[in-house]
Protein backbone atom coordinates (compact mmCIF):
# COMPACT_ATOMS: atom_id res chain seq x y z
CA UNK A 1 0.00 0.00 0.00
CA UNK A 2 1.37 3.42 -0.94
CA UNK A 3 2.05 6.13 1.74
CA UNK A 4 -0.84 8.64 -0.24
CA UNK A 5 -2.79 5.04 0.04
CA UNK A 6 -2.73 4.75 3.73
CA UNK A 7 -3.54 8.47 4.33
CA UNK A 8 -6.32 8.21 2.64
CA UNK A 9 -7.25 5.49 4.75
CA UNK A 10 -6.50 6.80 8.03
CA UNK A 11 -8.86 9.97 7.30
CA UNK A 12 -11.92 7.81 6.17
CA UNK A 13 -11.58 5.94 9.04
CA UNK A 14 -10.87 9.03 11.34
CA UNK A 15 -13.88 10.79 9.83
CA UNK A 16 -16.31 8.18 11.25
CA UNK A 17 -14.79 8.13 14.81
CA UNK A 18 -16.87 11.14 17.05
CA UNK A 19 -13.84 13.04 17.80
CA UNK A 20 -14.48 13.20 21.29
CA UNK A 21 -11.04 12.51 22.67
CA UNK A 22 -12.37 10.69 25.47
CA UNK A 23 -9.87 7.73 25.58
CA UNK A 24 -12.72 5.26 26.50
CA UNK A 25 -11.15 3.24 23.47
CA UNK A 26 -8.05 2.65 25.41
CA UNK A 27 -5.96 4.88 22.88
CA UNK A 28 -4.96 8.62 23.38
CA UNK A 29 -7.42 10.16 20.96
CA UNK A 30 -9.58 9.09 18.34
CA UNK A 31 -6.60 9.61 15.37
CA UNK A 32 -3.91 7.14 17.86
CA UNK A 33 -7.72 4.61 17.41
CA UNK A 34 -8.13 4.94 13.64
CA UNK A 35 -4.02 4.09 13.23
CA UNK A 36 -4.49 1.33 15.39
CA UNK A 37 -7.45 0.17 13.79
CA UNK A 38 -5.10 0.54 10.27
CA UNK A 39 -1.80 -0.84 11.36
CA UNK A 40 -2.69 -2.63 14.20
CA UNK A 41 -5.94 -4.61 13.42
CA UNK A 42 -7.79 -3.05 16.81
CA UNK A 43 -11.21 -4.22 17.61
CA UNK A 44 -13.90 -2.17 15.63
CA UNK A 45 -16.30 -2.11 18.27
CA UNK A 46 -14.10 0.05 21.02
CA UNK A 47 -15.69 3.53 20.38
CA UNK A 48 -17.75 4.27 23.37
CA UNK A 49 -20.09 7.25 21.85
CA UNK A 50 -20.10 6.32 18.90
CA UNK A 51 -21.76 3.14 19.79
CA UNK A 52 -23.53 0.76 17.31
CA UNK A 53 -23.24 3.44 14.28
CA UNK A 54 -19.85 3.95 14.65
CA UNK A 55 -19.15 0.27 14.57
CA UNK A 56 -21.09 -0.32 11.80
CA UNK A 57 -19.24 2.06 9.61
CA UNK A 58 -15.58 0.60 10.45
CA UNK A 59 -16.59 -2.62 9.78
CA UNK A 60 -17.94 -1.74 6.52
CA UNK A 61 -14.69 0.14 5.68
CA UNK A 62 -12.55 -2.59 6.83
CA UNK A 63 -14.47 -5.39 5.73
CA UNK A 64 -14.72 -6.95 8.81
CA UNK A 65 -17.69 -8.39 10.50
CA UNK A 66 -19.79 -6.78 12.84
CA UNK A 67 -19.99 -7.31 16.55
CA UNK A 68 -21.47 -5.76 19.63
CA UNK A 69 -19.97 -2.32 21.08
CA UNK A 70 -18.09 -3.06 24.26
CA UNK A 71 -19.81 -0.37 26.04
CA UNK A 72 -21.72 2.40 24.47
CA UNK A 73 -21.04 6.10 26.07
CA UNK A 74 -24.82 7.94 26.70
CA UNK A 75 -24.76 11.70 25.71
CA UNK A 76 -23.84 14.23 28.76
CA UNK A 77 -22.37 17.43 28.77
CA UNK A 78 -19.84 18.69 32.41
CA UNK A 79 -21.61 21.30 34.30
CA UNK A 80 -19.33 22.60 37.24
CA UNK A 81 -21.02 23.60 39.76
CA UNK A 82 -19.60 27.07 40.22
CA UNK A 83 -19.93 27.73 43.84
CA UNK A 84 -17.61 24.95 45.18
CA UNK A 85 -15.13 25.35 42.60
CA UNK A 86 -11.61 26.84 43.53
CA UNK A 87 -10.27 27.98 40.38
CA UNK A 88 -7.72 25.40 40.05
CA UNK A 89 -7.60 25.22 36.34
CA UNK A 90 -6.95 21.34 36.49
CA UNK A 91 -10.41 21.14 34.29
CA UNK A 92 -9.13 23.49 31.68
CA UNK A 93 -6.11 22.11 30.99
CA UNK A 94 -7.91 18.71 31.31
CA UNK A 95 -9.98 19.84 28.48
CA UNK A 96 -9.65 18.51 24.64
CA UNK A 97 -11.46 21.12 22.94
CA UNK A 98 -10.89 24.26 24.84
CA UNK A 99 -14.69 24.04 26.29
CA UNK A 100 -13.86 25.58 29.68
CA UNK A 101 -13.49 28.93 30.95
CA UNK A 102 -12.10 30.78 33.74
CA UNK A 103 -8.36 31.88 35.51
CA UNK A 104 -6.61 30.89 38.54
CA UNK A 105 -7.93 31.58 41.44
CA UNK A 106 -11.42 32.43 39.75
CA UNK A 107 -14.38 30.20 38.72
CA UNK A 108 -14.37 28.36 35.96
CA UNK A 109 -17.88 27.66 33.56
CA UNK A 110 -18.00 24.92 30.52
CA UNK A 111 -19.53 26.49 27.40
CA UNK A 112 -22.02 23.80 26.92
CA UNK A 113 -22.52 23.83 23.60
CA UNK A 114 -18.85 23.00 22.66
CA UNK A 115 -19.07 20.13 25.64
CA UNK A 116 -18.33 16.71 23.81
CA UNK A 117 -18.94 15.14 26.50
CA UNK A 118 -15.77 13.23 26.95
CA UNK A 119 -15.53 13.41 30.72
CA UNK A 120 -11.73 14.16 31.09
CA UNK A 121 -12.15 17.08 33.16
CA UNK A 122 -13.66 14.83 36.07
CA UNK A 123 -10.88 13.11 37.29
CA UNK A 124 -8.54 16.07 37.93
CA UNK A 125 -10.87 18.00 40.09
CA UNK A 126 -9.37 17.98 43.40
CA UNK A 127 -12.98 18.84 45.14
CA UNK A 128 -15.42 16.98 42.72
CA UNK A 129 -17.40 19.91 41.40
CA UNK A 130 -17.95 18.50 38.35
CA UNK A 131 -21.10 16.39 36.91
CA UNK A 132 -22.23 14.86 33.59
CA UNK A 133 -25.62 15.84 32.32
CA UNK A 134 -27.55 14.13 30.00
CA UNK A 135 -27.66 15.89 27.10
CA UNK A 136 -31.04 15.63 24.85
CA UNK A 137 -28.45 16.15 21.32
CA UNK A 138 -27.97 13.32 19.24
CA UNK A 139 -24.74 14.05 18.53
CA UNK A 140 -22.34 16.18 20.34
CA UNK A 141 -21.23 19.14 20.55
CA UNK A 142 -24.23 20.92 19.98
CA UNK A 143 -22.29 24.06 17.96
CA UNK A 144 -21.83 22.79 14.37
CA UNK A 145 -20.75 26.70 13.03
CA UNK A 146 -16.93 24.94 12.31
CA UNK A 147 -18.00 22.08 9.78
CA UNK A 148 -20.00 22.49 6.46
CA UNK A 149 -21.62 18.83 6.20
CA UNK A 150 -25.09 18.38 6.62
CA UNK A 151 -25.06 15.75 8.46
CA UNK A 152 -25.53 15.76 12.55
CA UNK A 153 -23.10 13.13 12.91
CA UNK A 154 -20.56 14.05 10.95
CA UNK A 155 -21.31 18.22 11.43
CA UNK A 156 -20.62 17.39 15.01
CA UNK A 157 -17.34 15.58 15.10
CA UNK A 158 -15.84 18.05 12.23
CA UNK A 159 -16.68 20.79 14.37
CA UNK A 160 -15.49 18.93 17.41
CA UNK A 161 -12.38 18.31 15.39
CA UNK A 162 -11.16 21.46 14.63
CA UNK A 163 -11.56 23.04 18.57
CA UNK A 164 -9.05 19.43 18.71
CA UNK A 165 -7.06 21.08 16.38
CA UNK A 166 -6.94 24.54 17.29
CA UNK A 167 -6.67 23.23 20.88
CA UNK A 168 -3.32 20.96 20.14
CA UNK A 169 -1.95 24.21 18.33
CA UNK A 170 -2.39 26.73 21.31
CA UNK A 171 -0.59 24.62 23.27
CA UNK A 172 2.46 23.51 21.13
CA UNK A 173 2.67 27.86 20.63
CA UNK A 174 2.12 27.86 24.30
CA UNK A 175 5.21 25.96 25.04
CA UNK A 176 7.23 27.64 22.48
CA UNK A 177 6.44 31.01 23.59
CA UNK A 178 7.49 29.64 27.08
CA UNK A 179 10.69 28.20 26.57
CA UNK A 180 11.87 31.31 24.56
CA UNK A 181 10.85 33.33 27.10
CA UNK A 182 12.53 30.94 29.90
CA UNK A 183 15.84 31.48 26.92
CA UNK A 184 15.67 34.85 26.85
CA UNK A 185 15.98 35.19 30.60
CA UNK A 186 18.25 32.61 30.96
CA UNK A 187 20.49 34.59 28.70
CA UNK A 188 19.65 38.05 30.56
CA UNK A 189 20.82 36.48 34.11
CA UNK A 190 24.10 35.72 32.25
CA UNK A 191 24.36 38.67 30.87
CA UNK A 192 24.23 40.09 34.25
CA UNK A 193 26.42 37.49 35.69
CA UNK A 194 29.10 38.20 33.14
CA UNK A 195 28.58 42.16 33.06
CA UNK A 196 29.01 41.83 36.90
CA UNK A 197 32.18 40.06 36.68
CA UNK A 198 33.92 42.17 34.70
CA UNK A 199 32.78 44.89 36.69
CA UNK A 200 34.51 43.19 40.10
CA UNK A 201 37.37 42.37 37.96
CA UNK A 202 37.81 46.00 36.76
CA UNK A 203 37.23 47.49 40.67
CA UNK A 204 40.41 47.46 42.94
CA UNK A 205 40.21 44.71 45.47
CA UNK A 206 39.40 46.08 48.96
CA UNK A 207 41.23 45.47 52.25
CA UNK A 208 40.29 42.00 53.46
CA UNK A 209 37.68 42.21 56.73
CA UNK A 210 36.78 39.09 58.56
CA UNK A 211 33.77 40.64 60.04
CA UNK A 212 32.44 42.13 56.70
CA UNK A 213 32.54 38.02 55.28
CA UNK A 214 31.15 36.99 58.65
CA UNK A 215 28.12 39.59 58.53
CA UNK A 216 27.25 38.50 54.48
CA UNK A 217 27.29 35.24 55.35
CA UNK A 218 25.08 35.42 58.12
CA UNK A 219 22.76 37.95 56.36
CA UNK A 220 22.38 35.28 53.03
CA UNK A 221 21.67 32.74 55.53
CA UNK A 222 18.94 34.67 57.12
CA UNK A 223 17.33 35.20 54.10
CA UNK A 224 17.15 32.18 52.99
CA UNK A 225 15.87 30.40 55.93
CA UNK A 226 13.07 33.02 55.51
CA UNK A 227 12.34 32.35 51.80
CA UNK A 228 12.08 28.89 52.92
CA UNK A 229 9.60 29.67 56.10
CA UNK A 230 7.75 31.75 53.96
CA UNK A 231 7.68 29.10 51.06
CA UNK A 232 6.36 26.38 53.49
CA UNK A 233 3.68 28.58 54.97
CA UNK A 234 2.20 29.66 51.83
CA UNK A 235 2.30 25.44 50.47
CA UNK A 236 0.65 24.81 53.57
CA UNK A 237 -1.97 27.09 53.32
CA UNK A 238 -2.83 26.22 49.92
CA UNK A 239 -3.50 22.58 50.70
CA UNK A 240 -5.65 23.43 53.84
CA UNK A 241 -7.54 25.52 51.57
CA UNK A 242 -7.41 22.08 49.11
CA UNK A 243 -8.75 19.60 52.13
CA UNK A 244 -10.96 22.18 53.62
CA UNK A 245 -12.73 22.25 49.94
CA UNK A 246 -12.25 18.54 49.73
CA UNK A 247 -14.00 18.19 52.87
CA UNK A 248 -17.44 20.24 51.86
CA UNK A 249 -17.72 18.39 49.02
CA UNK A 250 -17.51 15.35 50.62
CA UNK A 251 -20.30 16.86 52.94
CA UNK A 252 -22.31 17.92 50.05
CA UNK A 253 -22.10 14.72 48.40
CA UNK A 254 -23.22 12.51 51.46
CA UNK A 255 -26.22 15.39 51.97
CA UNK A 256 -27.23 14.60 48.49
CA UNK A 257 -26.76 10.68 48.90
CA UNK A 258 -28.97 10.48 52.17
CA UNK A 259 -32.33 11.83 50.31
CA UNK A 260 -31.54 10.68 46.67
CA UNK A 261 -28.96 7.49 46.87
CA UNK A 262 -30.10 4.23 47.07
CA UNK A 263 -29.76 2.10 49.93
CA UNK A 264 -26.43 1.24 50.18
CA UNK A 265 -25.34 5.32 49.27
CA UNK A 266 -27.83 6.07 51.89
CA UNK A 267 -26.66 4.05 54.37
CA UNK A 268 -22.95 5.03 53.96
CA UNK A 269 -23.44 8.54 53.87
CA UNK A 270 -25.35 8.25 56.99
CA UNK A 271 -22.33 6.95 58.67
CA UNK A 272 -20.16 9.82 57.24
CA UNK A 273 -22.73 12.45 58.67
CA UNK A 274 -22.75 11.10 62.11
CA UNK A 275 -18.64 10.38 62.16
CA UNK A 276 -18.45 13.94 60.82
CA UNK A 277 -20.86 15.25 63.34
CA UNK A 278 -19.09 13.99 66.04
CA UNK A 279 -15.68 14.92 64.95
CA UNK A 280 -17.49 18.69 64.60
CA UNK A 281 -18.35 18.07 68.32
CA UNK A 282 -14.67 16.75 69.61
CA UNK A 283 -12.98 19.80 67.92
CA UNK A 284 -15.62 22.24 69.48
CA UNK A 285 -14.62 20.46 72.98
CA UNK A 286 -11.22 20.92 72.04
CA UNK A 287 -11.68 24.80 71.36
Amino acid sequence: MTLSAMLTDLQAINRLLPQTQCRECGYQGCLPYAQALLHEDAPVNLCAPGGEAVMVDIAALLGKPRVVPVKTQPKAVALIDEAACIGCTACIRACPVDAIMGASKFMHTVISDECTGCGLCLPPCPVDCIDMIPSEQEYLPAARSLSRSSEARFAAAEHAQSRFDWHTERKARDEAERKAMLAEREAAVKAKQAQTQAETQAAAKPAFNPMDLIAKAMAKAQSQQDKLVASDNREAFKNRQIEEAKERAELRRAQRDVKYGNEEEKAAALAYLRRYKAEQEAAKEIR
